[in-house]
């Protein structure tokens, strides 16, 4: 299970931070990386974050191949959890795909005050704000299911305290700026990371 999780860990970045950034660069004419982690202290904590988030997603099922730490046997393990570790994970890659091909020139890394974009509310969009947040969520979830550890759940709680941090603290107020009321009822109507779930009062 550490080798899968492993190779789906490393597969699930290679895609949705490398293939579709370059795919969406070549539809658009516009690169979604920004050069920096961030502008203000909370981007560069939230993206710190996340970085350590992902980076405990990675080093968990390798220091498990490695010996250094064993995995909690749960119940089904080789069955239930296995295969509900690998819908999620299927879910969350096709969910991220998705909402970058929805939000097109509009997404990127972080803010970008110089370029704001458009937005978006089609798609993924019309019942969660932030559904590629969400996609990453599930896919440090599937990869923890697969080898529970206590470094696992560090994982997990660590990006989605970076993901907290950024939309609360960062875009939302960005948006809420940008785009004034039509962000404020769009928000009263769509969930954080999950349907109905962290709407904003219109």
């Amino acid at each position: 299970m550490a080798a899968l999780a492993l190779s789906l860990g490393l597969f699930y970045l290679l895609v949705v931070f490398l293939v579709q950034p370059v795919l969406l660069r070549r539809h658009t004419g516009r690169s979604a990386w920004l050069a920096s982690l961030g502008a203000t202290r909370w981007e560069q904590t939230a993206n710190l974050l996340f970085l350590l988030g992902c980076g405990l997603d990675l080093t968990n099922p390798a220091l498990v191949l490695a010996g250094v730490m064993h995995p909690v046997v749960l119940p089904g393990q080789h069955i239930t959890v296995t295969l509900t570790a690998s819908v999620v994970f299927i879910a969350s890659l096709a969910l991220a795909v998705i909402s970058q091909w929805v939000m097109g020139e509009a997404w990127r890394t972080g803010i970008d005050p110089q370029h704001p974009t458009s937005l978006i509310t089609s798609g993924p969009f019309r019942l969660v704000r932030n559904p590629t947040y969400t996609s990453l969520l599930a896919c440090s979830l599937a990869i923890g299911l697969l080898v529970p550890t206590v470094l696992a759940a560090a994982g997990v709680l660590t990006c989605l305290a970076a993901l907290q941090i950024q939309t609360r603290l960062i875009e939302e107020p960005h948006l809420r700026q940008v785009h004034g009321q039509a962000y404020q009822r769009y928000a009263a109507q769509a969930g954080r990371f999950v349907p109905a779930v962290g709407r904003l009062p219109g």
